[in-house]
């Protein structure tokens, strides 16, 4: 829910006409918590910034999470992985007043901070964090390059760049439903490979980069929220949203699981890192 340098992103429930304008209001963001759980506005909660963070050093470190929504991951990384200090910035003053509750509540205000900041570059300094948190943003931005570059900007030397993405697997049926139902709703994603994605992270200055593919857990998550849309939520759902709403919801989460389960889309962790002077 960012720009940086100049690309464009959309929000993941409608396009983004006015960077300034809030994406979300509040029961936009209680359905997203009731479907996601609490400070999340997409898949895999607390569990999924584990998973995404398994294979780097969080402890001690300064950490950057962009695109920071509603501050679960902010929130998991200070408290269950131990970072130094957590910022998170988003261009939402929505999520980020929710951010700013959830925060306080968990009683982290002193390890935790937050930045609104209009569509640009990031208003950081160079080479403030150790390492830098990005889930589920880079699938909106058309020029990859510069978009890792300024990242790698606020990056320390020897820091790193850690996270989770969509990607483009295979340009079949599935695929293309699901990025038809996208563009229906005037949203823009720009859905890569994951060579490209690697290309891209080289081609803005970071080495030794890794991607491991985690489609296969993320269709059997994607089921499993789509059976809860169906069944478990749906009385709860349609009363929050209304009629229509609801199925629009459900047609979003089912053709999402369609494209994962018939590998269509992809979903990866990636780690790369800034060279040391």
């Amino acid at each position: 829910m960012l720009w940086l340098n100049g690309a464009e992103t959309k929000p993941r429930k409608q396009a983004m006409t006015d960077a300034k304008a809030n994406q979300y209001n509040r029961r936009n963001i209680e359905t997203m918590e009731m479907l996601y759980g609490t400070g999340y506005l997409s898949m895999g909660g607390d569990d999924e910034v584990a998973n995404i963070v398994a294979r780097v050093e969080v402890a001690g470190k300064d950490v950057l999470d962009i695109g920071c929504g509603l501050g679960g991951a902010l929130i998991a990384l200070t408290r269950n992985h131990h970072a130094r200090h957590a910022h998170g910035v988003d261009i939402d003053a929505g999520v980020l007043e929710r951010a700013n509750a959830l925060v306080n509540t968990a009683g982290l205000q002193e390890r935790i901070s937050l930045t609104r900041f209009e569509p640009g570059p990031l208003p950081l300094a160079d080479a403030s964090f150790d390492l830098v948190f990005l889930t589920a943003v880079s699938c909106h931005i058309q020029d990859l390059v510069p978009f890792f570059t300024e990242i790698r900007r606020v990056i320390r030397p020897g820091g790193q760049l850690v996270g989770g993405e969509w990607l483009r697997h295979l340009d079949n049926q599935a695929y293309r439903e699901w990025d038809e139902l996208l563009r229906d709703r005037g949203l823009n994603f720009y859905f890569v490979t994951a060579e490209q994605f690697k290309d891209a992270l080289l081609g803005a200055g970071f080495m030794a980069t890794s991607i491991v593919d985690r489609s296969s857990a993320m269709a059997v998550l994607a089921q499993g929220y789509l059976d809860r849309v169906r069944h478990e939520l749906k009385d709860r759902l349609q009363k929050a949203m209304g009629e229509q709403e609801y199925a629009a919801l459900l047609e979003w989460t089912r053709i999402r699981a369609n494209a994962l389960a018939r590998s269509g889309s992809g979903y990866a962790h990636f780690v790369a890192s800034k060279p040391g002077i």
